[in-house]
């Protein structure tokens, strides 16, 4: 068996084991896996989002000094280069890839194969609350995920006002048209994690606000 489809068998294992004694219930076996996953990363994608929030506010305060770079080396682009690299060093800005995508990078195959371990368990799954079939969309479902996908984004006091206004419709659209058109398993999956979004911005603005006294 390929690696990749031995971990998804795990997982799936691990779903059925918790659906088994969660009173038989796939549903509640989702939610509880979902909820392991991202509180279990929540102290690394918390102090990624703190981390890029300081890189902003270091970026706007020296603003000014790097138009004067901009000008001071509009003929030499090497030169305006290494100035801005100086500068971002002095200051302490970082030029990798930050501890968000790191993140991401950790969470993006470990989040497929929950989603991947859903999906092929859904077939003899149920109901659960006012979902007749786990195994079908749910319109109430995918209204749920983008009113919670929407206020995740409204709590995120480490995204510009800009970026915010942008990025508030988006997202949430995307969010209630694949959940729409997806199985609801998946669906809850999806739901849970943004429940954890929206904490994670609310943890993150107390946290700001510390930093801001």
């Amino acid at each position: 068996m390929e690696p990749w489809n031995a971990f998804v068998a795990v997982i799936r294992q691990l779903l059925g084991s918790l659906a088994q004694g969660l009173d038989h219930s796939y549903g509640l076996a989702i939610i509880a896996m979902a909820l392991a996953v991202r509180l279990g990363l929540l102290p690394w994608t918390l102090r990624a989002a703190e981390q890029g929030w300081v890189q902003r506010r270091k970026m706007e305060a020296l603003k000014p000094q790097l138009e004067q770079l901009a000008k001071r080396h509009a003929s030499d682009p090497a030169a305006h280069a290494a100035a801005m690299r100086a500068m971002y060093r002095e200051h302490g800005v970082g030029l990798g890839m930050g501890g968000g995508l790191l993140t991401a990078l950790v969470q993006a195959p470990l989040g497929l194969g929950v989603y991947s371990a859903i999906r092929q368990g859904l077939a003899g799954a149920g109901s659960f609350l006012w979902i007749p079939r786990l195994a079908r969309p749910d319109l109430w479902l995918a209204l749920l995920v983008a009113a919670l996908s929407y206020a995740a984004i409204a709590l995120n006091p480490a995204m510009s006002t800009q970026a915010k206004t942008l990025l508030q419709v988006l997202p949430v659209l995307v969010s209630f048209v694949v959940v729409w058109h997806a199985a609801a398993g998946l669906g809850l999956y999806w739901a849970a994690s943004s429940g954890v979004n929206v904490l994670q911005a609310a943890l993150l603005r107390r946290r700001l606000r510390r930093l801001a006294l």
